[in-house]
């Protein structure tokens, strides 16, 4: 019975067994319950802590204090998680915490790019339709925010030319769109925004 498994719990925190059986986690249909018994029974019996703290208070050590790597492999993590994040175990736990949107995951991926805490993107983070979709929100982000463009229709004079495309894709930590996803600046341009394809305005550039 899943209920079982917070005793099995118990005496691997008390030193009494050093892991769970390699069967405990075979059936898949009791599988996700267990794990989440065993996250909640660390977070609010060993920690004290409410679902909200523990999603902003867990860390790497507590997860290895708390044994919890024993049970981190049975959880996929979010193609957004740095190696040494474990917020998600807390979201696996409590199903119904709010989550960010994905534009805002995107943007905190990206902000922390630009920053400096991420050395790149996730790996694949540009592929498929929902690449595509984070890729847009990535260079809506540099255009709005970062080069403060009141007007996207001067972005065929600004990424007109290759050289200066480059070097701002470069500066703002997106020239992978270019080298994964899209041909060229142009290609890349007019794919997200199909409105500026007109050739008058890149002949203008």
């Amino acid at each position: 019975m899943p209920s079982r498994i917070v005793e099995r719990y118990k005496r691997i925190l008390n030193g009494e067994q050093k892991r769970f059986s390699p069967y405990e986690f075979e059936d898949a249909q009791y599988r996700k319950q267990k794990v989440q018994l065993v996250l909640r029974y660390a977070i609010e019996q060993v920690k004290k802590w409410t679902p909200e703290q523990a999603r902003k208070e867990l860390s790497i050590k507590d997860v290895k204090e708390l044994k919890l790597h024993l049970v981190r492999e049975y959880i996929d993590p979010p193609i957004e998680a740095k190696p040494e994040d474990v917020y998600y175990m807390v979201e696996f736990a409590y199903p119904y915490l709010p989550r960010m949107s994905e534009k805002q995951k995107v943007l905190w991926v990206y902000q922390e790019v630009l920053a400096g805490v991420r050395r790149h993107f996730p790996p694949l983070y540009f592929q498929s339709v929902k690449g595509e979709e984070r890729a847009k929100i990535c260079f809506d982000f540099m255009c709005r925010e970062l080069m403060k463009l009141q007007d996207l229709r001067q972005l065929p004079r600004i990424f007109g030319k290759t050289e200066q495309a480059y070097s701002l894709l470069r500066k703002y930590k997106l020239k992978i769109l270019v080298d994964t996803l899209y041909f060229s600046p142009f290609d890349m341009i007019t794919d997200m925004y199909p409105e500026l394809a007109d050739p008058d305005l890149w002949n203008e550039a």
